[in-house]
């Protein structure tokens, strides 16, 4: 609660509307302004401050938010370590940058790479990284992202095997109880195991000076 929040590449602004209606200040950059219009009409009450502009080069003063979100849209960027040096320049000492990217190498990817390439598909198969994508979202990628500007705090992946074939009619045929069990333990797993889990999410924070010698 409270706090500047900052939702980078926030399409129609839902996160900064969020946090604006739970008490805090919420912000919302985008480089659309078909998306920005559209966010306008679908939250025509919305407080939230939205503006036009790209992660590269934040339209801000540094130290001005104590959050900054990036969700799904990192692997879009053109140069995602320059967005992570803007990001740490705008943060103030003891905030947080939180990233949320889809794995390209989750276990789900894997098996799909391996087991489903004698299938013929009308569409682009879940497991190939889209042609609007200029970076492979992995773990190797997530942890080569502070790059001096940030300190990674900590990272952990949500869901397990969301995109596998048929793994939603595996789960239906069981009956809801074991079917509970199964993606709770799963999720478990996923969110021990980032580098086999369908999203990963990384902290970080800026950097002191009893950063230097780690």
């Amino acid at each position: 609660a409270g706090g500047r929040t900052l939702d980078v590449a926030c399409g129609v602004g839902k996160l900064a509307t969020e946090v604006t209606a739970r008490g805090g200040e919420g912000w919302g950059l985008e480089p659309s302004k078909e998306m920005l219009g559209l966010g306008r009409w679908v939250y025509p009450d919305g407080r939230a401050a939205l503006v036009r502009g790209i992660a590269e080069t934040l339209p801000f003063r540094d130290g001005s938010f104590d959050r900054i979100i990036c969700q799904g849209s990192l692997d879009h960027f053109i140069a995602p370590q320059d967005f992570v040096r803007e990001a740490a320049r705008v943060l103030r000492p003891e905030g947080r940058l939180i990233i949320a990217l889809a794995n390209y190498e989750s276990l789900s990817c894997r098996l799909g790479r391996s087991m489903l390439r004698w299938r013929r598909a009308a569409a682009r198969p879940y497991w190939q990284i889209p042609p609007d994508h200029n970076h492979k979202g992995d773990l190797a990628f997530v942890r080569l992202l502070g790059n001096g500007a940030l300190r990674l705090e900590r990272c952990y992946g949500i869901s397990l095997l969301w995109q596998f074939p048929r793994w939603g009619r595996c789960l239906n045929v069981l009956p809801r109880r074991p079917a509970g069990i199964v993606l709770s333990a799963l999720d478990r797993l996923a969110f021990r195991a980032p580098a086999l889990a369908d999203m990963i999410v990384s902290v970080w924070r800026p950097r002191s000076g009893s950063d230097d010698g780690q």
